[in-house]
């Protein structure tokens, strides 16, 4: 079974909820060729064990001294791949944040995905604490993080409060999807494009793209 099945048959088995590492690399491995799986699990434990203060501050301290956004080259893919983030310490708000949340998970702190629009950063569950991993690690209570709404979210988003409503692991895999889908559809690389219509299949959210997904499998072929 390739990577990308691994992957639909991860997100479209039965519960209990499965971890964001594992799903994670596999979708960097459909894309790549490459399973690292052994090393991301091994980097997110190094990380979380260099972790003294078992908090969402005490997490990004840690992250901020190897992990940052990619602001000269964004779009690159490997941005979301998280293996290559561990790696290149250069990341998307998105994957930057999946590996807050899983280091959270090893700590039992628990952090929390925040969709914002045009962006993403985590809050500690149970706390008004609100961090951004792409922006060094940038700490806000909730009042600072609507003042900041403009410049996170993008000018002309109004705030709302159903945006600071935690987003669940199926939302953020389909969120990194999106990213990807987007670059290659562009390109019409047909490799991506079959992992893509695999992966995005295994999701009953995405039953409406059907059509897309069947043409990119025979575009592949």
């Amino acid at each position: 079974m390739d990577p990308a099945e691994k992957f639909a048959a991860l997100v479209s088995g039965p519960p209990p909820a499965f971890a964001l590492d594992r799903a994670c690399a596999l979708m960097a491995a459909a894309f790549t060729g490459k399973d690292h799986e052994a090393d991301v699990i091994r980097r997110l434990d190094e990380l979380a064990g260099q972790c003294v203060d078992r908090s969402l501050n005490g997490i990004l301290a840690v992250m901020r001294s190897r992990l940052s956004g990619n602001k000269i080259d964004y779009y690159d893919p490997r941005n979301s791949f998280i293996d290559q983030v561990l790696m290149r310490g250069l990341g998307l708000p998105i994957t930057l944040s999946v590996v807050a949340i899983e280091m959270g998970r090893r700590l039992e702190v628990p952090v929390v995905g925040i969709g914002l629009p045009s962006h993403f950063v985590v809050r500690e569950a149970g706390r008004e604490l609100y961090g951004d991993p792409f922006n060094d690690g940038a700490l806000y209570d909730r009042s600072g993080l609507v003042a900041a709404w403009s410049r996170l979210a993008g000018e002309g988003q109004p705030f709302d409060e159903l945006h600071l409503v935690p987003v669940s692991e199926r939302v953020i895999l389909i969120r990194m999807l999106n990213n990807l889908r987007g670059l290659y559809v562009r390109n019409d690389d047909a490799r991506g494009l079959y992992a893509l219509s695999i992966m995005r299949g295994a999701f009953a959210e995405l039953g409406h793209e059907a059509v897309d997904h069947a043409r990119w499998v025979r575009h592949f072929n």
